[in-house]
């Protein structure tokens, strides 16, 4: 990132485009653009409340400080400031107990406690409040251990200097002035701590009356209307006010690091936010049962995978005498997996593995037991009609997994995930189909890798769930599936079409579009993957490659196909790019995609084809080309936002 270069946000789904004279990063959004957007979907105004409460996230997730070192670099930038629209995004939560435990959960984060509040409608007065929670109890409390006087003044000390010590880092950090700083609203919180104590004569006082206001005790804190109304007073109408400046530096760096960020290792450090739900899965704690995940392409199922196994690591839950095992079909995205694990770090302490449709002796010569288990692609296990080849594989999953999990020294249950693609487990299904598939304990929702207007074209394609689920069971899942939205906000651009008709030969039209993005347009040769329908000899590597290469000269930067996926994650050269078979590219991702279809092969009315043409659709995070008759183009086309590909492809 350029010296000069306001703070922006990763998102797979943004267009590679960078206005001229921008120093952005390709690929990237603006911070105050997203922060915007990302508030507005995952902590809605409600209408007719003055004051709305939130617990900002409902779980704080914990991340490495290397995470909190590159978040605040990127925040803090000097040409970071901007203008972000107030938001009521306060307080904390609506009874006692849920009050309690998320103050104990802050204990645990190593974030800074922020309550940052403004007016309504964000207008008035902007207040920046920072909060030390402490969990020092006395024997007003019933149930809870009690501390003697000198715990409690060593508590006492130890959170004003908290206090002290976040402001002078938030100081330095922003190099702003330092009078801004008198202008924080500073408090202790003490959840567990009456308000009052026993002086050495045994009467009863105030407790640090000469604190001020400073303190907040238990007979606040554990009424949700007492804490209102303490908010409301002491923050809202009597508390001094921020300066816009400074508002909006604190406010992004708040929302950044409390909404559930993750750093994205693979693409060079930028920023990707989390939604709510996401950030709510990966909190979760096991039960010792499995946990059934269903999705959509692109709501990021196997992407949460990867940061549970990395969360799992950084709280010490996953090492040598606690290992995982990850499995999933097809061997594309185990291998785009072990990829990952490797850049993370996780590699010695995760075994991937493949499951098997056609052959029994799944994890035959692997006698390993295994805490935490997370099975991928599971919709896969119904491209098996043997019903025994099935039942040996969940068998042997359930056997591993209570083998690892027999004298947990942590007393932690690991974790057991079955994660389905919403839209395979749709399509008919066997009558022996396993009821991981029919009963989701959570459906993803928001779809986050493909830009807007791809997910027009692949949603289309989503069936009703299941033929043999039971019929009220089976309106349910419809409906959530009905419930599933891009969860960003950029639409992209549009999907271009090329007339398969418009050269003597659908290859030639296919090697056109590949030059043309490669040379001309500038696209890499890697962002790229062509996906035919169906592979017949027109549409092998070695055909595309021959016709390539009447278009350059000998030893020129030339774009070459590769079929194999693995080598292609694992090997290829910057000129490579992909021509898989459809399905060995299900859970991977691409910038560029280029879908080709005969018309004799397409049949909307089939669902086989259908459930092909969505997956080649959601392969997609940037742009999608469509290469087919019109017949094909006017059949997909349903929300009209295929347009004619706008260059000439003439090639000389």
């Amino acid at each position: 990132m350029g010296t000069t270069a306001a703070p922006h946000l990763y998102l797979p789904a943004q267009n590679a485009y960078v206005p001229a004279g921008d120093s952005s990063p390709p690929g990237s959004l603006p911070v105050e653009d997203e922060l915007i957007r990302y508030i507005g979907q995952e902590f809605p105004r409600l209408e007719g409340q003055t004051c709305t409460i939130y617990s900002v996230p409902k779980q704080p997730i914990q991340r490495s400080e290397l995470q909190v070192v590159a978040t605040r670099a990127l925040v803090f930038h000097p040409g970071g400031a901007g203008s972000i629209p107030g938001q009521i995004v306060m307080e904390f939560l609506v009874d006692k107990a849920d009050l309690q435990n998320v103050f104990l959960e802050v204990l645990t984060s190593p974030l800074i406690s922020y309550i940052i509040s403004n007016s309504k409608n964000g207008l008035g007065k902007k207040h920046v409040t920072l909060v030390e929670v402490k969990s020092t109890s006395d024997s007003c409390l019933n149930g809870l251990k009690m501390s003697d006087a000198k715990m409690i003044k060593n508590s006492k000390r130890s959170a004003q200097h908290q206090l002290r010590d976040h402001v002078e880092m938030l100081q330095s950090n922003m190099e702003l002035e330092s009078d801004s700083y008198d202008n924080l609203n500073c408090y202790i919180f003490w959840p567990y701590l009456s308000p009052t104590t026993k002086d050495p004569q045994n009467k009863i006082i105030s407790r640090w009356k000469e604190d001020g206001g400073m303190h907040v005790f238990s007979n606040i804190l554990n009424s949700p209307a007492n804490f209102k109304e303490w908010f409301k007073s002491e923050i809202l109408q009597n508390g001094t006010p921020i300066d816009g400046k400074h508002w909006n530096l604190l406010f992004k760096r708040f929302v950044i690091l409390s909404c559930g960020v993750i750093v994205d290792e693979i693409h060079n450090g930028m920023l990707a936010l989390l939604s709510q739900e996401q950030v709510d899965l990966l909190n979760r704690r096991s039960t010792g049962n499995p946990l059934i995940i269903h999705g959509a392409a692109g709501t990021g199922k196997t992407l949460l995978v990867i940061r549970k196994l990395q969360k799992l690591y950084e709280e010490g839950q996953l090492h040598k005498d606690a290992r995982a095992l990850y499995i999933c079909y097809w061997p594309g995205i185990r291998c785009d997996v072990v990829k990952k694990l490797e850049a993370l770090g996780l590699s010695e302490f995760v075994d991937t593995q493949r499951f098997f449709i056609s052959t029994e002796g799944f994890l035959k010569h692997n006698k390993e037991g295994y805490k935490h288990i997370f099975m991928d692609e599971c919709e896969a296990l119904c491209l098996s009609f043997e019903e025994k080849i099935i039942t040996q594989t969940l068998e042997e999953l359930f056997k591993r997994y209570q083998m690892g999990n027999t004298n947990v020294r942590d007393n932690e249950q690991g974790v057991f995930w079955f994660l389905v693609d919403i839209n395979q487990a749709s399509l008919f299904l066997p009558k022996h189909s396993p009821n991981i598939l029919k009963s989701p304990d959570i459906i993803l929702t928001k779809v986050i890798r493909s830009t807007g207007t791809i997910y027009k074209v692949f949603k289309q394609f989503y069936q009703e769930p299941i033929p043999r689920m039971p019929a009220a069971l089976k309106l349910e899942a419809y409906q959530k599936l009905q419930d599933i939205s891009i969860g960003h906000s950029i639409n992209g651009p549009p999907i271009y079409w090329v007339d398969s008709n418009s050269q003597p030969s659908c290859l030639q039209v296919l090697v056109s579009v590949i030059v043309d993005l490669c040379s001309t347009k500038g696209i890499k040769p890697n962002d790229l993957c062509v996906l035919p329908f169906l592979v017949h000899s027109s549409y092998k590597a070695d055909a595309i490659n021959d016709e390539i290469q009447t278009h350059f000269v000998d030893r020129g930067f030339m774009p070459q196909g590769l079929a194999n996926v693995e080598s292609f994650i694992l090997t290829s050269k910057p000129n490579h790019f992909l021509i898989p078979w459809v399905l060995r590219v299900k859970g991977l991702e691409f910038k560029v995609v280029v879908m080709v279809i005969d018309d004799e092969d397409f049949d909307f009315a089939d669902a086989e084809d259908r459930r092909r043409v969505y997956i080649m659709a959601s392969r997609c995070t940037c742009l999608l080309i469509l290469i087919s008759p019109e017949t094909v183009k006017r059949s997909i086309d349903k929300h009209n936002v295929i347009k004619n590909y706008p260059f000439s492809l003439k090639l000389t």
